[in-house]
C-alpha cells in the first residue's frame, strides 16, 4: 500500500526546499511540500529520523549519501538541486 506521506532528506531546509521547488511541488506547512498527486513530503536531517520512518515509505534525498545513511534499507529516491 502506497503512503500517503514521504520525507525529503537534506542538509538544510533550503537545500531541501529548493529541490522540491525545482520537482514542481507546492509548499506545506512549515516544513513540507504536497507532491500534485496530493502526497504530503516532509522535510527531515538528522540521521536518527530515519530510524523511525518505516521501511516502505519513499525517502527523497538531496546531494551524497554518508555510509551512515545507506545503512538504512529505504526506498531512497535522488532529487537535483
Amino acid at each position: 500500500m502506497e503512503s500517503s506521506v514521504e520525507y525529503l532528506f537534506a542538509a538544510s531546509i533550503g537545500l531541501a526546499d529548493e529541490a522540491a521547488r525545482r520537482q514542481g511541488w507546492r509548499v506545506y506547512g512549515r516544513t513540507g511540500w504536497l507532491k500534485p498527486d496530493g502526497v504530503e513530503v516532509n522535510f527531515i536531517c538528522l540521521e536518527e529520523q530515519l530510524s523511525v520512518v518505516g521501511n516502505d515509505v519513499t525517502i527523497y534525498f538531496v546531494g551524497d549519501l554518508s555510509e551512515r545513511c545507506k545503512r538504512f534499507k529505504r526506498k531512497w529516491t535522488r532529487l537535483h538541486r
